[in-house]
């Protein structure tokens, strides 16, 4: 049944009305969103680490150290939220920062720092210095935190000198054994550190004993780890954790011992 030509017309007019009123209070919002000054900054740090490698002053440095730069004060729309964005992305510790800001007039930069997943140890050779750094799950080489030391997995060797990252195609097999020690409990307790040759061959340096384990390439690491852990669990607790100098799985379905 048709409205009458009345109703239709004043439900027409509330619609337009409510419509302009939605558009004023926008257009309203945005002038004074525009106009707002940034009153302060507040840093939040999102980690996985058990103690931050960044500190909040850390970020707040970066972005109010320089005093021409310094965004409190200001009017927003005077302020370049992603350049502010890309100098805390400057820090190697961070993986990714979002700065925005709300009608208080408050700066809101949140920025989320890299877990590690292990240490490179420093080397030298005639043309080159390799500094400590920490490795992250991608390959990148994020340096080291001034603020707190993480415990993870030392790695060392001639396979990482002159090296920037690990991530090239080479180096997966080297990222994906960190991994596989990292995720596995028993072995996370009992590996301290990895010795890598420039051929990519790897040596384990356990926690206990005074032996080393000679684990070849980094591949059939499923296959590998299991005779390792039958020694461990087996063979070890009853001749002794010194009993053996040097333990060999690098060749396929044997296990050396000396």
């Amino acid at each position: 049944m048709d409205l009458p030509l009345k109703v239709q017309f004043k439900r027409t007019i509330v619609l337009i009305v409510s419509v302009v009123a939605v558009a004023v209070a926008i257009f309203g919002a945005n002038l004074i969103h525009s106009k707002q000054k940034c009153k302060e900054i507040k840093v939040v740090i999102e980690s996985e680490n058990k103690n931050l490698l960044v500190k909040e002053y850390d970020v707040q440095n970066v972005v109010t150290g320089i005093p021409s730069e310094d965004p409190q004060g200001k009017p927003f729309s005077r302020i370049n939220l992603k350049a502010i964005e890309r100098k805390v992305l400057a820090n190697p510790l961070i993986k990714s920062c979002q700065a925005h800001q709300d009608l208080s007039g408050q700066m809101t930069i949140t920025v989320q720092e890299h877990t590690p997943i292990a240490r490179i140890l420093s080397s030298k050779s005639p043309n080159h210095t390799q500094y400590d750094s920490y490795l992250v799950e991608d390959g990148s080489m994020i340096g080291l935190s001034p603020h707190h030391t993480e415990r993870v997995l030392l790695i060392s060797g001639g396979y990482f000198t002159g090296k920037k990252s690990l991530k090239d195609a080479q180096s997966k097999s080297i990222i994906e054994l960190i991994k596989f020690i990292r995720d596995d409990e028993f072995w996370k307790s009992q590996i301290t550190q990895l010795i890598v040759e420039k051929d990519g061959g790897v040596t384990l340096i356990p926690e206990f004993g005074s032996h080393f384990i000679e684990l070849g390439l980094a591949m059939d690491l499923e296959a590998k780890f299991k005779k390792i852990k039958i020694l461990y669990k087996e063979i070890l607790p009853v001749k002794g954790w010194d009993f053996y100098k040097k333990i060999s799985v690098k060749y396929k379905n044997q296990i050396v011992c000396e």
